[in-house]
């Protein structure tokens, strides 16, 4: 069961974001590193744009869910983005949040610790696909596989319709198997 956060909890983690990178700004202009300074702030902008698409898919529990992944403890860092044009996806929510939270977890469970991981999640809208980059290191490639297999056989709601794993790298792509629906 997903974690209910509270409004003071939300700000606590939305505040210590922030103050990270105001310090990582902060670090590289003392050091005279406008540049990278200058990335960083583009780095936020972006992150901002992507929350913000996100939150007008209108699926307040996806954007629950993905905001908050990296405030709990897990091996891999997740960014996110959407592709296309944003639209309404609110009647699909339980779907995508479960292909996400089912996909999430098999990277939590075969990421290795002793490794920096990250994954992008990418949200295409038009047709509506859920693509997965994992960078990293993967502790069982061949589970992982098997774990992928299963996830085939048991969730009839989506298709892998592109898909790959190397110790370091995995790339997954899924689409609904009814996309009329869509």
């Amino acid at each position: 069961m997903a974690k209910k956060w509270t409004t003071v909890e939300v700000l606590r983690h939305a505040r210590h974001d922030w103050m990270n990178d105001l310090q990582l700004i902060k670090a590289n202009l003392s050091l005279n590193r406008i540049e990278r300074a200058n990335e960083i702030i583009d780095e936020i902008i972006r992150s901002a744009r992507n929350e913000s698409n996100v939150m007008n898919l209108n699926t307040p529990e996806l954007f629950e869910y993905l905001i908050t992944f990296n405030w709990s403890k897990h091996p891999i860092d997740l960014k996110f983005q959407v592709d296309g044009k944003v639209r309404d996806l609110h009647t699909y929510e339980e779907t995508l949040l479960n292909g996400c939270r089912l996909i999430l977890s098999l990277l939590n469970s075969h990421a290795s610790m002793k490794t920096e991981n990250k994954i992008r999640l990418t949200i295409a809208t038009d047709p509506l696909l859920l693509s997965f980059h994992f960078t990293g290191g993967l502790e069982n490639r061949e589970m992982m596989e098997d774990a992928l297999e299963d996830f085939k056989k048991t969730h009839k709601t989506f298709s892998i319709i592109e898909s790959y794993i190397r110790q370091d790298e995995l790339f997954l792509s899924l689409t609904f198997v009814d996309e009329k629906h869509i």
